[in-house]
Parts: structure tokens; sequence; C-alpha cells
């Protein structure tokens, strides 16, 4: 999210694409909610909300059909620890990233609903007075190009999801906004979408999940170990998990480093890193703390 734009009495609304459409409003925390877009988004209404100010408007045209919801941040919602009010915003989509929600892009946000614009032509057509409110706002993490797991979700976001994303918001908020590795993880799990290709998506969920073990902690055997200690309990699932973690970090390392890969296995291994990573993630987010030596030692020796 752009910072520059946050205003502590400024409500924020940022349109969502890609998402599964909602059929009515969804509380995600205190003061975040998902709101449908009630009527389809047009090129003229992207063109009425330049004439009010938006010039970045023409970016957002080929992606117009598929925006199907906003997420609307209330200024109250800013806690003294934590975010602020649109970059909460951030956080609440991420969150549906770890939930499987891969396909969803933050497009833009607005100081007023993106209800006011879309289908604001075809509602004002025939009228005297044509003109939306001045635009406060711009673009957001807006890409051309993105790389998407073949196992996202397509599904419609269920009471679980809500419920898991509600019940957890606030701890979120504070240890992205208190801990810089379990923050540089958490970038890592949703900007790897925007890189170039699979082998740069790969490189970037590594960067993620090497960062939740710490920079002395990026050897095969130890990654392999420790995730599944984490992950699994002792026992067959426990010697599973580490072979298929060591196969993991196999691939990864093909991939970074140019070995040939097929198309099958660059996705077994764009898959299997963002689901490690997220798995690692909301572990830490289960456990109310990102991750430390002494969750590792208990993982191991307990």
């Amino acid at each position: 999210m752009n910072p520059d734009l946050d205003e502590s009495n400024t409500p924020w609304h940022i349109l969502i694409a890609g998402l599964p459409r909602v059929s009515n409003e969804l509380t995600l925390a205190s003061g975040i909610t998902l709101q449908p877009l009630n009527q389809p988004l047009s090129v003229f209404d992207l063109a009425a909300a330049g004439a009010a100010g938006f010039r970045s408007w023409a970016l957002l045209e080929p992606l117009a059909s598929a925006c199907t919801c906003e997420l609307a941040i209330a200024p109250t919602a800013a806690p003294s620890a934590g975010y602020n009010t649109l970059n909460r915003g951030w956080l609440a989509s991420s969150l549906l990233v770890l939930r499987g929600f891969t396909k969803h892009l933050s497009l833009a946000c607005s100081s007023y609903s993106w209800n006011q614009i879309a289908g604001h032509q075809q509602r004002t057509a025939g009228t005297a007075d044509g003109n939306l409110p001045k635009f406060v706002g711009n673009v957001l993490d807006f890409h051309l190009n993105i790389v998407v797991n073949s196992d996202a979700r397509v599904d419609s976001i269920s009471p679980d999801d809500i419920q898991w994303i509600s019940d957890r918001f606030d701890t979120f908020n504070k240890m992205a906004a208190n801990s810089d590795s379990f923050r540089f993880a958490l970038e890592s799990s949703i900007d790897w979408r925007f890189t170039k290709d699979g082998r740069s998506a790969i490189a970037r969920l590594w960067s993620g999940i090497e960062a939740i073990f710490g920079i002395s902690s990026e050897l095969v055997y130890r990654i392999s170990l420790l995730a599944a200690s984490l992950l699994a309990p002792r026992g067959t699932q426990r010697r599973e998990k580490f072979q298929e973690i060591k196969k993991l970090y196999g691939l990864r390392s093909k991939a970074v480093h140019g070995s040939k890969l097929s198309d099958a296995k660059m996705a077994e291994a764009v898959n299997g890193s963002f689901r490690l990573l997220a798995d690692l993630l909301i572990l830490a987010i289960e456990r109310g703390h990102p991750l430390t030596q002494d969750d590792f030692d208990k993982a191991v020796f307990d």
C-alpha cells in the first residue's frame, strides 16, 4: 500500500479484483468490511473518476471486468499499536492470500466507495449533472504480470475464513508492525505473485521461508528438520514432511540456479513453496508471535 495517502481521518475503500464475488457485506475485523460491487465497473465509470481527479484511471481498464468487491476501512480501525488505516487493508488482503485466495489483487484506493463509481455512467445517463465528487486516492499494488499457484482457491469466502481472520487480525497487525523478520516473510508471501516468472517467484518465496528461520539456518537439512518438526507430529507424518520439504528445497535450488525444470516441476515448486511459507506464517499467527529459537527447540526436542 502507499503510506503517503494515509490520513488518520480518512475512510478508505480498496478496489479488489479476482476475488470470488460476495453476496453481502462481510466483517473481517473491527472497522474492516468486504463489500460487493453492486454494479459492474465500466471503462466509462473509470473515465468519470478520471474527470474527478483519478489520473491513473486508464491503468485499471483491462481489469475492470474482474473487479468484484471492495475493502472498506474505517479511520476508527487504526489502533495505538500496529499498522495505520490504509495499510490495515493490505493486512486484510494478506490474510486472504494466506487462506489461499492468491488470485485477488488490491488495485486502487478511494476516499469514497467504489460503489459510487461502479455503474455511475448508467445511473446518471440523461441527467443534468453526471459528475462524481472530487477523487482522493490512487493505484496501489498494480502489476501487469502476475504468477499464480495452480491450486489457488476459486471457491467463495466461507464463514470459517471470516472467523479465522477476525479472531486473529489484531495480533497479526502487531506482529507485522513489530517484527522485521515476520514482516519480510509476510511480504514475500504476497509479492512473489508479481515476479516475472516461476523461477523468480520461487526465489522470492524461499527468501521469506529463510527469513523465518534466520540467516544462519539456510541449510537444506536444518530448514527441512525445523519446518517438519513445527508442522507435523512425531513419527511417520513428520518423516514424510521432512522428505517433502527436502525435495521442495531441491526444486528451489534448481529453479534459483538455472537448472532445467519441466513446467510440471516448476508448478510443483511454486505451489509447494507458497504453501510451506503460508503454513509457517499461519502457525506464527496461531501462536500469537513470530517463531523464535525457543519454538524451534521445543518442536524438535519436546
